[in-house]
């Protein structure tokens, strides 16, 4: 393979495997069955061959020809394999991986995520949990009255139907900003979070 295409295709590969917070040695045991080792070919110690470049991308679900192309962009988790949302899913520490300070922090997540929005302001679940970075924006709900969350929003009683990742009609609760969020809400989110 020629340079070029080897530098491309790394990069790629290494956009896929952060975005699903991936480490190089995580690839490597996904790749076990292939026979192939992927640790090491982003800073340049491996070579990448053929068998490692068709044998990557099936990871994802997706086929070297496409793989290599330029339009060809990151799968959403639930259309991954299945052996690999199972290995992503069962991770030892997955709830560490978000930020520096991790899962735990799922409502200071939310805080950034809301922190521009005006009193009166409208909104369902899924258009916040959207925003925020993997695995949390997989889950399904969010509590609005515990913790750094509690007093700023409140539940209208009303719903409204929109389309999932998949293009499915769904129905969500439509919640309303009640209270502005602060500056200093903001910047203890920031700090729990590990963001700048």
């Amino acid at each position: 393979m020629d340079d070029s295409l080897e530098h491309r295709f790394t990069k790629k590969a290494k956009t896929f495997r952060l975005h699903f917070q991936l480490s190089e040695e995580d690839v490597d045991e996904l790749l076990k069955e292939a026979g192939v080792s992927y640790s090491k070919l982003e800073s340049g110690k491996r070579t990448l061959t053929l068998a490692l470049a068709e044998a990557y991308p099936l990871l994802y679900g997706i086929k070297y020809c496409d793989f290599k192309k330029v339009e060809t962009e990151i799968p959403i988790f639930e259309n991954l394999p299945q052996s690999t949302q199972f290995f992503i899913k069962n991770k030892p520490n997955l709830g560490n991986k978000v930020g520096l300070k991790g899962t735990k922090n799922k409502a200071s997540y939310i805080i950034i995520a809301i922190k521009d929005f005006e009193i009166g302001h409208t909104f369902i679940n899924s258009e916040i949990l959207q925003l925020l970075p993997d695995p949390l924006n997989f889950d399904k709900t969010i509590e609005w009255n515990k913790g750094l969350l509690k007093g700023y929003v409140k539940n209208t009683k009303r719903s409204k139907t929109y389309k999932d990742k998949n293009g499915q009609k769904k129905r969500g609760t439509i919640y309303e900003v009640i209270k502005i969020i602060d500056k200093v809400l903001v910047e203890r989110a920031m700090k729990n979070t590990g963001e700048k």
